[in-house]
């Protein structure tokens, strides 16, 4: 008779359930077909949450009534479970009578003993601890973080155990003990382990393992051994057609036991970490207005990050200002919230609706990222306490201090509100306060910090960052230097093209630019810079049409300052002077012997200024009178650099310098005559000659 569809039959072992006993061996009872939870029960929401492992021991035959055999026969998952998040697989441990416990070691069994490793067991490692010290020559390397050990004790005897740990953290340290008289060293090492022992591990003293003695528990490595074989189904991707030799699966993998494994990854960080502090950006707070909508589905973005206990402003005849990021009326009502980085308020039903215009009061922040600053404080056996202490030096910025401590294995962090308190998501977390001033901080927390780890402080320091806020933006500009000298102030005519459209710029008497661009020209030097109103392409041409003529040199002897530090000379022969003409190089000394030399020129209106502007003293164009009380007043000053074309010894020549000038010290210079120009370079400097006057 042959076999038919509905002699296949699945048999239950003795004990469908997930205890250690269960299976077993062969029952006769049939797995009827089609009927709910025949096999497995339905599953909670918590296995769905937590996750969960159930194994089911079956028998696979046929219950014909003769003796005709199954040729061919084969077991697959038909049909997967609807829910994506349960998987069912198929494997064999080739026994008829085994029980839940051993087809769970054939899972778990993916590991294999290997050979023995360096270390032995230091004393009796006891049931429950998580912990496992070990023995080793100085020369032997340890285990790393990550391996997975066997503990095996009795090994080859009928009382053996074994049990796998991984490593989860690796301490070493070298250790000395006297052996016959003396100082013998040798390395411990403390292993970290995920699961507690099961059982009391013996050990060896540290002498006896010198010594050679034998241990009662020796450590193994593992090796992958890949030693089990799971079979389940996955459902196509596309439908196969006869004759193809390849099929499309959805996945080659199906979950043999729960995980919520994730992977985050993280890019571009530091060893070190960063942190954002908000340090200031002005000197002072700044007013500004803002017309909005005040309401609870309302936000006001200030435009800037906000440096904290610096806000300040009238809500609805209310005064208003900040405190740890929230806003709060003087009688403590929140009105809303800030972020102090984003510079974003959001309002709460206590601030009211309606439109007003308001004028916020605040100190702007930047907010640059910098490394962490970071500080430990060990938490041992006889330090440890909820109170803590201490003085962080460089100098928190406000806002960016974070204080972790660790108890019963998890950590808890408290945050700098900006106002100088310390808090966690939680009061339970604990509470404390860091002063600006001096740097010192008190730390109080939710529990006992656990023995063994530390109290860290990770924060921003402003002593990084350079403030920039009052520093002049000087404009966009255009040196030039003309291949003639003693140019005619008001003769410059300078034409470029913007755009296809023709641009042109003018000097006057004074030597001043004007037109669609400003700047000046220096008439002794020739040479001068150009502001245009709009900034020009990349190529830009400027075409400068001019008129010079020649100019005159003259040195003078050291002239002494009066008791007022003036000095009172004459420049020319008597001649008046071309306006806007004259260059002056005055030597300073200080006295401590350190030499500048301030450069002035004229403006035309009979004014000797500096580089920055600022009037050293007039000059008479009629007589050539000369009064100066020359300073320099300024942190910064211009060293002038000169690049001088490549010449043979067939082009020198013997010209002078053509701009006025007087010079005590120095002799005449003269410079070769070429046909390409020098070109000047003013190159800024620092000056430590700021704030001295003369004498």
């Amino acid at each position: 008779m042959p076999v038919e569809t509905n002699n296949l039959v699945l048999y239950k072992s003795e004990r469908l359930t997930d205890t250690s006993d269960g299976g077993g061996k062969y029952s006769g009872q049939v797995v009827i077909d089609g009927e709910s939870n025949n096999l497995f029960p339905d599953v909670s929401e918590l296995d769905r949450a937590m996750g969960r492992v159930s194994l089911r021991k079956i028998f696979a035959g046929i219950n014909n009534n003769d003796t005709d055999s199954l040729m061919g026969s084969t077991v697959f998952v038909s049909k997967n479970p609807n829910d994506p998040n349960v998987s069912a697989l198929l494997f064999s441990t080739e026994s008829h009578v085994d029980t839940r416990d051993s087809a769970q070691n054939r899972v778990e069994n993916y590991l294999a003993k290997g050979a023995q490793i360096s270390g032995t067991p230091l004393d009796t490692l006891w049931q429950g601890m998580k912990l496992i010290q070990v023995a080793i020559f100085e020369t032997d390397v340890e285990s790393s973080v990550g391996d997975t050990i066997v503990l095996i004790s009795n090994e080859g005897k009928p009382l053996e155990y074994e049990q796998y740990v991984r490593i989860t953290k690796v301490e070493t340290m070298i250790a000395t003990m006297v052996i016959n008289g003396a100082l013998v060293k040798y390395k411990s090492a403390t292993y970290s382990i995920n699961d507690p022992l099961e059982r009391d591990f013996i050990g060896l003293s540290a002498q006896q393992w010198y010594g050679g003695a034998k241990s009662t528990t020796i450590i193994r490595d593992t090796l992958v051994a890949d030693s089990g074989n799971y079979y389940a189904s996955v459902e196509l991707t596309e439908d196969a057609n006869v004759g193809q030799f390849t099929v499309q699966a959805a996945s080659i993998f199906s979950q043999l036991v729960p995980a919520a494994q994730i992977e985050t990854p993280l890019v571009d960080l530091n060893a070190s970490s960063e942190s954002i502090a908000l340090v200031s950006g002005n000197a002072n707070t700044i007013t500004v207005a803002y017309s909005t909508t005040i309401g609870t589905s309302q936000n006001l973005y200030i435009g800037s990050s906000v440096i904290p206990s610096s806000v300040s402003f009238t809500l609805f005849g209310n005064a208003i200002t900040d405190q740890g990021g929230l806003l709060k009326q003087s009688n403590g009502t929140q009105v809303g919230t800030i972020d102090y980085q984003r510079g974003l308020i959001q309002w709460t039903s206590a601030a009211g609706a309606g439109s007003t215009t308001l004028e916020i009061t605040f100190t702007p922040a930047a907010a640059p990222r910098q490394y962490f600053q970071s500080y430990a404080i060990p938490v041992t056996q006889n330090s440890q306490s909820t109170n803590w202490t201490g003085v962080l030096i460089p100098i928190p910025a406000p806002g960016s201090l974070s204080l972790s401590y660790m108890s019963q294995g998890k950590f808890y962090e408290l945050k700098d509100d900006g106002s100088g308190q310390l808090k966690g998501v939680h009061s339970s977390f604990g509470s404390g306060m860091i002063n600006y001033e001096t740097g010192s901080f008190l730390l109080t927390t939710g529990a006992l910090p656990d023995v063994d780890t530390p109290i860290l402080a990770n924060w921003g320091t402003p002593i990084a960052t350079y403030q920039r806020a009052d520093l002049l933006v000087l404009p966009a500009k255009i040196a030039f230097e003309l291949n003639n000298q003693a140019v005619a102030a008001n003769s410059l005519s300078i034409s470029w093209v913007l755009n296809g459209v023709a641009k042109s710029a003018t000097s006057n008497a004074m030597g001043n630019l004007t037109g669609d661009a400003t700047g000046f020209v220096n008439s002794a030097l020739g040479i001068g810079e150009i502001i245009p109103n709009e900034l020009p392409q990349k190529g830009t041409i400027f075409t400068i049409t001019y008129n010079y003529g020649e100019n005159e040199e003259q040195e003078l002897s050291p002239v002494i300052p009066n008791a007022s530090q003036q000095i009172n000379f004459t420049v020319g022969t008597g001649n008046a002077l071309q306006p806007n003409s004259v260059m002056l190089e005055i030597p300073l000394t200080s006295n401590l012997g350190d030499q500048a030399t301030l450069v002035v020129v004229d403006d035309g209106l009979g004014n000797l200024k500096d580089g920055f502007g600022t009037t050293q003293g007039t000059i008479n164009y009629t007589t050539g009178e000369v009064v100066m009380t020359q300073s320099i007043v300024t942190g910064y000053f211009y060293e002038k650099e000169v690049a001088k074309p490549v010449v043979n010894a067939a082009t020198l020549g013997s010209t002078t310098r053509r701009y006025a000038t007087i010079n005590p010290i120095t002799n005449p210079i003269t410079k070769p005559s070429v046909s390409s120009s020098a070109v000047t370079q003013y190159k800024p400097q620092i000056n430590h000659w700021a704030n001295y006057r003369a004498g």
